[in-house]
């Protein structure tokens, strides 16, 4: 019964592979955040998260974790503070973007903008549950990047009684009051600064078969 479940798994994604260029943006979200994510393979401090077969992580600490799937560079950014505080969503679509979406699931609101950012690649800002990725990515690549980076956000549980202990001994606040989740990096004007020896560091192992995705 197990290898027949684990079969059937494998199908699903070759499959999504196969039609994930084909989709839009929307349905790319929408489809994603269909599935419940039970399953976690990633641990840190207040919160846990699914690493998609396929990816694998090179560097991190408490809340920012760099992700590559040999091609690229994911950044994950979780913020805690907001999550404990139930900051309130405070993006606006913006128009000038190549594409600028706000996206709700079960009471959570999330936003996906793009941007053209130079040599053909598009800047990919994606935020949901309290967490946001960013990566910079070709056109081809662009509906892959949004299904991985959806998958993880929407993946991610938090543990309440952590992160109160941590806000109790004032842990989190010095860390993390200089990131926005909200805002994005061509409001903010941050950028994205890729180190090329990234890929030469040891890379952490965290592949795990997918043998909890449930419909």
């Amino acid at each position: 019964m197990k290898k027949i479940v684990i079969l059937l798994i494998a199908l699903f994604f070759m499959t999504g592979c196969t039609n994930i260029k084909d989709q839009d943006y929307d349905n790319i979200i929408a489809n994603t955040l269909n599935h419940n994510y039970k399953y976690v393979n990633v641990y840190r401090k207040g919160y846990n998260y699914y690493l998609p077969k396929g990816l694998k992580l090179l560097n991190n600490n408490d809340v920012n974790d760099i992700i590559t799937n040999n091609k690229y560079y994911m950044y994950l950014y979780v913020d805690r503070i907001s999550y404990y505080n139930k900051g309130v969503f405070n993006y606006k679509k913006n128009n000038e973007a190549e594409y600028s979406q706000i996206y709700e699931n079960t009471g959570k609101k999330g936003y996906l903008e793009i941007n053209n950012y130079e040599n053909n690649k598009y800047l990919i800002e994606i935020m949901y549950n309290y967490a946001k990725i960013e990566v910079i990515v070709d056109k081809d690549d662009i509906n892959e990047s949004i299904s991985y980076a959806i998958t993880i956000l929407s993946s991610i549980a938090y543990n309440e009684n952590v992160i109160a202990s941590l806000m109790d001994e004032d842990v989190m606040n010095f860390k993390e009051e200089g990131y926005d989740i909200f805002s994005t990096i061509s409001n903010d004007g941050n950028v994205l600064k890729y180190d090329e020896d990234l890929m030469d560091n040891d890379v952490e192992d965290n592949y795990i078969p997918d043998t909890d995705l449930i419909n």
